[in-house]
């Protein structure tokens, strides 16, 4: 995939609370400022913003206290400001993500799409990899340049092959997030042990966690009838070859489906709903995740 040909695509997000935060951005503050947000009256000498000045307002509060006939009181009006938080990308790069070298496309192009989302509307993007450990090599932090979703891509696609098999380093790249709002994509196919997903969602319950959960379709190859197969495992790279029989496909098949039951069984114990995918993620898929995720 030649990154200079990766077409911008944006999809709609908002954050689920109030930020507080003086940086100007998008979402909904707790600050008061420049924003569009009515808050409330004050009075002029506590904050002498004459631009704001609301005579109705001021006349109308003279009117209705009788104790302040004899002085008059300007009305200013308050605004609550619109700030911004920081969208993080935490991706699985571990060997089991490389089976086919269009998942690091897949990812690739989901980096892009979130940067450009992110900074496009105000908002820091920052990116963490990990595989059996933290790859600093593919991280980036927390930034608004315009040339980060390129970049970004661009690291995805020339990272080096994992060291060493298993996603444990999931655990370490989540440390990194220090911000007090953030939005975290968590892109994966999550094929390891669901303890590394316990322990990573407790450290990541302050942060709004979205995680993108991509299928395998390596069992639907398979074939139906009887006979000998070579299977190669995706984190060791060790093969087999298997007497393949009409059942064993099917249980392979249940295994699997038993697993992602757990893995969801797992975010809803922390009130999160994960968004599996198959093949390319579109921004139609993340905008209804976010409008899905407001109506509830």
């Amino acid at each position: 995939m030649a990154i200079k040909n990766l077409q911008p695509q944006e999809f709609n997000y908002r954050f689920p609370e109030k930020v507080f935060g003086h940086v100007p951005g998008a979402h909904s503050g707790t600050a008061l400022g420049s924003g569009d947000r009515f808050a409330g009256f004050a009075d002029l000498f506590d904050y002498p913003d004459p631009r704001r000045l609301d005579i109705r307002a001021s006349l109308r509060s003279q009117a209705a206290d009788i104790s302040q006939q004899e002085s008059q009181r300007w009305l200013v009006k308050r605004y609550q400001q619109r700030a911004s938080i920081t969208l993080w990308l935490l991706a699985d790069i571990s060997k089991s993500m490389s089976v086919a070298s269009v998942n690091h496309e897949r990812l690739a192009k989901l980096a892009h799409m979130i940067a450009h989302s992110g900074i496009g509307r105000g908002d820091r993007f920052a990116m963490a990899a990990f595989d059996s450990v933290w790859r600093q090599d593919v991280s980036i932090m927390p930034t608004t340049q315009r040339s980060m979703p390129a970049f970004a891509a661009e690291k995805i696609m020339n990272a080096k092959a994992p060291e060493a098999p298993g996603a444990d380093g999931l655990f370490q790249a989540a440390d990194l997030i220090s911000n007090k709002r953030a939005m975290v994509f968590l892109a994966s196919d999550f094929c390891y042990d669901l303890s590394l997903v316990e322990r990573s969602l407790r450290k990541l319950s302050h942060y709004t966690v979205i995680p993108i959960v991509w299928r395998h379709d390596d069992v639907d190859h398979f074939p139906s009838h009887a006979g000998w197969a070579e299977t190669r495992d995706a984190e060791t790279g060790q093969r087999h070859s298997v007497w393949m029989r009409p059942g064993m496909k099917k249980r392979w098949q249940q295994r699997m489906d038993d697993h992602f039951a757990q893995l969801t069984e797992c975010f809803m114990r922390y009130r999160i709903r994960p968004l599996f995918v198959e093949g390319d993620i579109t921004p139609q898929q993340l905008t209804e995740y976010f409008y899905a995720m407001k109506k509830s």
